[in-house]
């Protein structure tokens, strides 16, 4: 591979901006990105019938200014996610109709449970210094478990165990076993608390971009990748570069 100016690891909406400001100020850039496309934690999957399906981050709301920023400048659009109406939720085989963030028709005891786990997690994150996270009073102790791990012991109830990783891990798109406490509790606390961040309207699911918007080397308009070199994890030799 020929010498750059500068290389860049990984490809999600970070490493993508990070390249293209790079390239916009008259720099060489390699990407670099360990799975076989780039996108990161956005990935929108196109049907043999022309249906898409996000498997990844799909929604932004109000104070998002970097993502909204960027949907401007790449002309994408955005509408307003539909929130009138019951949402529709089965746990342990049950149907549970409910409008707002909590389905009152579950048993006062998981009800309570998942209150519970969304207040505590509302005071954790208050804790939290933003610029130096780690100097809050239980960094260390919050960065060693999982967010899977803090809900299994602070949560009795199995149906408010699965709702809170649901709300909590999902958010993220990751297990809540892959999940640091602290990173969880920093992310949401910089993001409005977990009411805002599980929100629908005015929250961060307030509205979409538009239908299958994602960076991709095919559909990014206008396509800014130049050489994206894809790395196997295990072999760690480099797959074929894409132009």
């Amino acid at each position: 591979m020929a010498d750059v100016d500068y290389c860049v690891v990984g490809a999600g909406f970070a490493g993508l901006t990070a390249a293209l400001r790079l390239k916009q100020a008259g720099r060489s850039v390699a990407l670099l990105e360990a799975r076989d496309r780039v996108g990161g934690r956005t990935f929108t999957v196109t049907r043999d019938d022309g249906a898409w399906i996000d498997r990844g981050g799909a929604w932004v709301g109000p104070g998002q200014d970097r993502i909204h920023a960027l949907m401007n400048e790449f002309g994408v659009p955005a509408y307003k996610q539909h929130h009138d109406g019951d949402a529709m939720m089965i746990v342990d085989g049950k149907k549970h109709r409910y409008g707002g963030t909590i389905p009152w028709s579950m048993s006062p005891w998981a009800v309570t449970n998942l209150g519970y786990g969304l207040a505590a997690a509302e005071e954790m994150c208050k804790e939290i210094p933003r610029e130096a996270p780690w100097e809050a009073k239980k960094a260390q102790e919050w960065d060693r478990i999982s967010v899977g791990e803090w809900i299994e012991k602070n949560t009795l109830s199995k149906p408010a165990r699965e709702m809170l990783d649901m709300a909590l891990s999902g958010t993220y798109t990751s297990a809540g076993s892959e999940t640091s406490l602290l990173w969880m509790l920093v992310q949401m606390g910089s993001g409005g608390g977990p009411g805002f961040v599980i929100g629908g309207e005015g929250g961060a699911q307030d509205s979409r971009r538009s239908v299958g918007w994602a960076p991709s080397i095919a559909r990014s308009p206008p396509n800014s990748v130049t050489r994206c070199i894809f790395r196997d994890r295990s072999s760690r030799l480099p797959k074929t570069p894409t132009a």
